[in-house]
């Protein structure tokens, strides 16, 4: 009997350290979803866990009355009175020599004086609602940003220019709007060029979100006196080519942040781009692999270092993570179908604690830096930044990496390829005089694949840096 009550004790005790570890990992956010799996009525803004698809608590429920006020001022918004949805029906006798489908518009625009086959079309135009707009939700949203500092979300609907939050700090669900302040050039629903779908807080601790045409990238202070700036156009790395971040396909998708004063954009189709705050310039990273052929890009947060969590409003399998230094993809949900969602949000930055390790290390004047990441294989792509030079793509798949200097002090720099045991395989010396200059570096044709390092120095030793390349 003592052996099965402690043999019981010993289960039970495995079972709660299970529990407890699952617990520990379980990874939570900010969502914007449907009442109901796989809809599309994005007016609900709920806590969830990502490992487990589970909704922990209601934020802002569509159903509920929730005061909507002005943001400057506390005072309830002006309310709108929408018109009726009216519609005119006209019916039109056409004649047609031939039994086929005729389209409408051509043929009254022609005429006909032919007597044979005649057929009656009705057309109907319908002059729709105008939207309420001093409701919170008025439309569907599908960008937001979690200020950590504030505890505020915010957001801006579809098809609204308007800047709004909802207080986190409130014992019942306010939300704020910044009435008659533009926050975009969106003018309705259906213009999908200026539609704002992405949103983040950057560690600058502003706020910024992008139109999906990248025409408009607009900056918001967070605090007390909020300033609103559309800083005009993002441009595109002249590395990118054909993949622009203005194309439509890259509509859509979501903003994140790291700790280095970079955006990142995840559009829709999986494709990564990283910009650069200060001079807005995007740079194609390429594309993330693994995902389920239905599994649109959607909603997207930082998970901790390099490591960034997906969400879909196309697909419910499952929420999914992703590496910005490989690109790759695996399931990070364990449980069934989750709710499809339109963005994700929380308060982290990619590459935080990289930042701060690197900061502490200490630096040799003329030898290669390895950190501890960098010696596991762990340092992540965006470790590679500094002053605005970044390095892609790596992994190295091509024997071509390519070097982008952003802002860098004109002069002569110096790029070195070493081996791990610091001996050197190839240099390349380089002559900056743009502000947004990319250079290509070649790996020999008798490199092996495995890890190397890339060390680049500036002519006044005052820019250099290493770090890991992996060669595929």
């Amino acid at each position: 009997m003592k052996q099965k009550i402690l043999l019981s004790l010993v289960m039970l005790s495995f079972i709660a350290a299970a529990n407890a570890q699952k617990k520990e990992k379980s990874i939570t956010g900010y969502a914007i979803t449907a009442t109901e799996k796989g809809g599309r009525n994005w007016k609900e803004v709920t806590l969830v866990n990502v490992s487990t698809g589970e909704r922990l608590q209601s934020i802002y429920n569509s159903k509920d009355e929730v005061p909507a006020l002005n943001a400057r001022t506390g005072k309830p918004v002006v309310k709108s009175e929408p018109s009726k949805t009216t519609s005119k029906t006209a019916t039109y006798t056409i004649t047609s020599p031939e039994r086929k489908v005729v389209n409408l518009d051509q043929v009254l625009d022609k005429g006909s004086n032919n007597n044979v086959n005649v057929r009656t079309y009705t057309r109907v135009v319908v002059v729709r609602q105008e939207v309420q707009k001093e409701k919170p939700f008025a439309t569907n949203s599908a960008a937001m940003a979690y200020d950590k500092k504030h505890d505020r979300l915010y957001y801006t609907p579809m098809g609204i220019n308007q800047l709004r939050f909802i207080d986190l700090k409130s014992k019942t669900p306010k939300v704020y709007f910044f009435e008659d302040e533009a926050f975009g050039v969106v003018a309705n629903t259906g213009d999908v060029n200026n539609q704002i779908t992405r949103m983040v807080i950057a560690s600058d601790g502003n706020g910024y979100a992008l139109s999906n045409d990248g025409n408009h990238l607009i900056r918001f202070t967070t605090g007390k006196k909020t300033v609103i700036t559309d800083l005009g156009a993002v441009s595109d790395d002249v590395a990118n080519g054909a993949n622009s971040v203005h194309n439509r396909n890259n509509f859509g998708g979501d903003l994140i942040a790291d700790a280095n004063k970079n955006l990142y954009l995840i559009t829709a189709n999986r494709a990564v781009y990283k910009i650069n705050i200060e001079n807005k310039t995007a740079t194609f990273l390429g594309k993330i692999k693994g995902l389920p052929e239905r599994f649109s890009t959607n909603g997207a947060m930082v998970e901790e270092g390099s490591k960034v969590i997906v969400a879909s409003s196309e697909s419910t399998e499952g929420y999914y993570r992703f590496d910005l230094n490989t690109l790759q993809s695996e399931k990070v949900s364990d449980g069934g179908d989750v709710f499809s969602t339109s963005d994700l949000a929380n308060g982290n930055l990619a590459f935080e604690k990289n930042k701060k390790e690197k900061e502490e290390a200490p630096v040799a004047e003329n030898k290669p830096v390895v950190t501890d990441a960098a010696a596991k294989g762990t340092q992540p792509q965006e470790q590679l930044l500094k002053n605005g030079i970044s390095i892609y793509p790596n992994p190295v798949t091509e024997g071509v990496t390519k070097v982008s200097f952003a802002n860098q002090p004109t002069g002569r720099y110096e790029v070195q390829l070493l081996d791990l045991s610091g001996r050197l395989i190839t240099a390349k010396e380089i002559n900056v005089n743009s502000e947004s200059q990319v250079e290509e570096i070649r790996f020999p044709e008798l490199s092996v694949k495995g890890n190397y390092l890339l060390r680049i120095s500036g002519a006044s030793s005052k820019t250099a840096f290493t770090s890991k390349i992996v060669v595929q």
